[in-house]
């Protein structure tokens, strides 16, 4: 069974306002992510900071009428606005398999091969993560494969303070694997932060 988290809980102040939802080439951004993963994944889990943004996301996926063929499921966040890491642990506590692809919503180019090769390199049950990392060193915790096992490490790490997702990293044994090899354009990793990093011509 495959896994995947979508984090959607964060405060977007960079952008000014929920990335998920802005428009993107006529789609909102989740819908680009939410397109590619459906199919290959048994399950989709998404992550949002509060019941007023899930009730928003239901009715915008509502009146797309996006007819998903997978598992999909909302949740909130442990925390509001904790960051990232405790996106993590709350999509892991409701996932069914045993590990999953994480992913943020304002990364709409993810492609498929991406997904495929990442579920793959994943086969191996030694590691708790799967983290791909570019040639000069920068690694992808939010484009990464994580063991619901790290679940009692993730709370560790938060009582001891620690709110970043690269903490979770260190103390666990993780398979590097080169970002070129799971994807060669580098685009699944290509985030929207801001108005101005969406084109012109896909701005509504």
């Amino acid at each position: 069974m495959k896994s995947c988290i979508i984090l959607c809980g964060g405060m977007s102040t960079r952008m000014g306002q929920d990335k998920g939802s802005m428009l993107l080439e006529g789609k909102p951004m989740i819908f680009h992510v939410l397109e590619t993963v459906a199919d290959l994944v048994d399950e989709v889990v998404m992550v949002l900071r509060d019941e007023k943004r899930v009730e928003a996301y239901k009715n915008l996926l509502g009146s797309m009428k996006m007819d998903l063929k997978t598992d999909l499921k909302f949740c909130i966040d442990m925390k509001m606005d904790e960051g990232p890491l405790v996106g993590i642990l709350t999509g892991l506590t409701h996932i069914k398999s045993d590990k999953a692809l994480v992913l943020p919503c304002d990364s709409p180019y993810i492609s498929r091969t991406f997904i495929l090769r990442m579920f793959q390199l994943s086969e191996v049950d030694e590691y708790d993560a799967v983290v791909p990392v570019s040639y000069d060193g920068r690694i992808e915790p939010l484009h990464s494969i994580y063991k619901r096992s790290s679940i009692d490490l993730i709370r560790e790490i938060l009582e001891d303070g620690f709110r970043d997702v690269r903490s979770l990293i260190k103390r666990s044994n993780v398979k590097f694997v080169d970002a070129d090899i799971v994807d060669e354009t580098g685009r699944s990793f290509q985030n929207i932060n801001r108005a101005e990093d969406i084109p012109k011509r896909g701005f509504e």
